[in-house]
């Protein structure tokens, strides 16, 4: 016997062990068990999260006393999804049409890295930047903000349990 089909033969014994049970595989997959429908929302990422925003030496950034904090969303959103997609397909291009123009191509990521953040960003909130919140993720001098927003989106642990009280 291969080592291919032991995983078919387990699968299989499972799936009998199921129906003696008196229980379908589609009844599993759907989420109900016994007549019972199982909530799973608990294991699900939030849509949106906040970041508290620090300065470079590590102090909260308060604007006339008030915290700083960015408004995102999150990788379990489309609008993640799809500006994340655009980021991709953007440096997909540069890859193809922009071998020996290293100066362009640094500015081009800069540019698409920019975009991808006002896409998730839903809002900044206490920092009434002129420009907006393009301004602050182009803003070279504000560079710490891109780089804790980017950092904080990158861990799907900032979504989880996001909300819920201890």
């Amino acid at each position: 016997m291969s080592a291919d089909k032991a995983p078919t033969r387990v699968r299989a014994r499972n799936c009998r062990n199921t129906a003696r049970a008196g229980l379908s595989l589609s009844s599993i997959s759907e989420g109900t068990f016994m007549n019972k429908t199982q909530d799973f929302s608990s294991y699900f990422l939030a849509e949106t999260s906040v970041v508290d925003l620090d300065l470079p030496n590590g102090e909260p950034m308060l604007f006339q006393g008030s915290p700083v904090r960015v408004h995102v969303h999150g990788p379990a959103t489309a609008r993640f999804t799809k500006a994340n997609e655009a980021m991709q397909k953007e440096a997909a291009k540069r890859v193809m049409a922009a071998i020996g123009t290293k100066g362009k191509k640094e500015a081009e990521d800069k540019d698409a890295d920019a975009k991808f953040l006002v896409a998730i960003t839903e809002q900044i909130e206490n920092f009434p930047f002129p420009g907006g919140i393009d301004a602050i993720y182009r803003e070279p001098k504000l560079k710490y903000v891109a780089d804790q927003v980017r950092s904080f989106v990158g861990d799907a642990g900032n979504f989880f349990g996001v909300g819920e009280k201890p």
